[in-house]
């Protein structure tokens, strides 16, 4: 398959986690959680909350103005693979900082990730 529909899939995958990560104020009521957290801490959560989603823009971004530019240099393959190692370490991360989830929850949550990193790696053209 064309490399590019994998790239164009991850971009739409990074998008979806973007907007999910955009619920995030809402889905863990951050307005009364965040509260009782030390000021820098509440900070240091929300900033990296936006820069995340900010990344994963630009990421889909990028995957969808450039994709040949991805597809065809040293650069673009090394984004692509590195994209796909952070999202294998993610789903590794996941029970580990989250050993209290409902059962069945890490799984998924893990295997949303390895997603993520297949169709990272999927898009990159080793040639």
């Amino acid at each position: 398959m064309n490399t590019h529909v994998w790239i164009y899939a991850a971009a739409g995958y990074n998008v979806a986690l973007a907007l999910f990560h955009l619920g995030f104020w809402r889905m863990f009521r951050w307005s009364e959680e965040l509260p009782k957290l030390h000021p820098a801490n509440r900070g240091v959560l929300q900033v990296l909350n936006i820069m995340l989603i900010a990344f994963l823009l630009l990421m889909a971004g990028i995957q969808v103005l450039a994709p040949a530019e991805l597809a065809t240099t040293a650069t673009g393959r090394l984004l692509l693979a590195g994209l796909s190692a952070c999202w294998i370490l993610r789903a590794v991360l996941q029970p580990i900082f989250w050993p209290t989830m409902p059962k069945g929850t890490n799984g998924a949550f893990a295997f949303l990730f390895l997603i993520g990193a297949g169709l990272h790696a999927l898009a990159f053209n080793p040639a």
